[in-house]
């Protein structure tokens, strides 16, 4: 294989592995696995008190903080942790062992406004825990609010974590799906067509498509937009046209454009800057039926602006 083949061939597999990475999303982070990380909450407490579960890991301190002076008197229901004031209005605790047993503390505020009972219980090390707990005086409205969303949260999150986890099996098998469709059409067809065609527009900028690839039961045409204006050029639009029976008929498949300038539009292809140079590449769908027919690329950017057209001496064959 040449080197001029051997390039071809590897920027069309590029290219096609890209858009095989397209398709797959990212798997984004849920909050069951957000939770595993954290290590701090805050609970709203209504008038009438309540009741919190604090898991907490084996010989790590967690402060229990309140908004208001704590009464001085904690009540515990297991020898199993260690339990200190924490300043006027916070108390650190601790399990001494991993098994010490669930306990129940009892706080309240001087003031009594604010009454809790706190279950601790020791979690393994990979399972989250806390460390620095607040409990805020809330109506019960606003208390019932938060733990109804902390709830849901709860249940929520597993199944997050199992979507993100079918998400990621899903674009390993699309990943999987296309190579194996890529390998079995370079065995069936991969041949390199030379071409030199070139065309430009009214504000100086040049196309260039110096050759085209078969492979499988497509086409490639493989193309270089030189910008000579001054401004950017946004690439939309990217179509190819053979002519059958006095009429155009439209072959152009996905494209792309490989340039180190970004555009936020999602419709926009690409972009080239001023003074730069981009390649590109457009699929032509269905080849065997164009094959030896004169093709037409037409580029142009949002509506229609900057067109460029070629319509000589692009051939595949």
């Amino acid at each position: 294989m040449s080197g001029a083949t051997s390039q071809t061939m590897v920027f069309v597999v590029a290219f096609l592995n890209a858009v095989a990475i397209a398709y797959a999303q990212p798997a984004r982070t849920s909050p069951g696995e957000a939770a595993a990380t954290r290590s701090e909450a805050e609970h709203l407490v209504p008038p009438q008190g309540g009741a919190f579960e604090v898991p907490v890991h084996a010989g790590k301190v967690c402060i229990l903080s309140f908004a208001e002076k704590l009464s001085k008197q904690a009540l515990a229901s297991s020898p199993d942790y260690e339990i200190k004031s924490w300043g006027d209005d916070g108390v650190a605790v601790r399990a001494i062992t991993a098994s010490a047993a669930t306990t129940t503390l009892a706080l309240a505020t001087a003031s009594g406004m604010v009454k809790v009972n706190v279950t601790l219980s020791v979690v393994p090390g990979q399972k989250p825990a806390m460390t620095l707990v607040r409990f805020k005086l809330a109506s019960a409205e606003e208390a019932f609010e938060a733990q109804v969303k902390a709830e849901v949260a709860k249940r929520i999150g597993p199944l997050e974590a199992e979507l993100a986890k079918a998400r990621h099996n899903m674009d390993a098998q699309i990943r999987a799906r296309a190579d194996g469709l890529l390998a079995e059409r370079l065995l069936r067809r991969n041949e390199p067509v030379r071409l030199a065609s070139h065309e430009r527009n009214d504000d100086h900028v040049i196309a260039h498509v110096k050759r085209g690839l078969l492979v499988g039961e497509d086409g490639y045409l493989i193309f270089e937009i030189e910008n000579r204006s001054g401004a950017a050029y946004r690439l939309t639009t990217a179509r190819v046209f053979v002519t059958e029976v006095g009429r155009a008929r439209d072959v152009a498949g996905p494209a792309r454009l490989v340039s180190a300038a970004v555009d936020r539009d999602p419709a926009v292809i690409g972009v080239v800057p001023a003074g730069a140079t981009a390649r590109g590449i457009v699929v032509v769908h269905g080849v065997d039926g164009v094959l030896g027919k004169p093709l037409v690329l037409e580029l142009s950017g949002p509506q229609g602006r900057g067109k460029i057209r070629i319509d000589r001496d692009i051939v595949l064959r």
